[in-house]
């Protein structure tokens, strides 16, 4: 997650959608009937539980708190972080101070993880 070690992403890496009250994810966490960013997460960070292929559902009215992974513009690129605290990045090298041209523009609020490789197949 760190910018240094970002690997090119796909189309894929970031969506925008509209989770409504039909949604698993508002069902059983509870979150709120809103849109959201997607982000798949690019690189393992297993210090913060986070596995390549984990998708990280960001909402933008949300003010981030310490421990709290963010969705981070610059220079019209996103990435994700994770916020020590206002002002500072967590990375896996210690804390860094948000640069004057990285903005916060959606706080975290549920993980999701595909579980094993390979296609799903419900045909019995």
């Amino acid at each position: 997650m760190e910018k240094d070690e970002n690997i090119a992403a796909h189309d894929k890496r970031r969506l925008q959608v509209y989770a409504d009250d039909e949604d698993v994810l508002v069902k059983v966490l509870g979150i709120p009937e809103a849109d959201y960013e997607c982000m798949l997460v690019n690189g393992p960070w297993p210090e913060k539980s986070l596995l390549e292929g984990d998708i990280v559902l960001c909402a933008g009215n949300r003010a981030a708190l310490a421990g709290d992974i963010v969705l981070i513009e610059q220079d019209g690129r996103e990435r994700l972080g994770v916020l020590a605290e206002p002002g500072f990045l967590e990375t896996k090298y210690g804390r860094r101070p948000l640069e004057s041209s990285e903005t916060i523009i959606g706080v975290g609020v549920a993980l999701a993880r595909k579980l094993g490789g390979g296609s799903i197949d419900f045909a019995l």
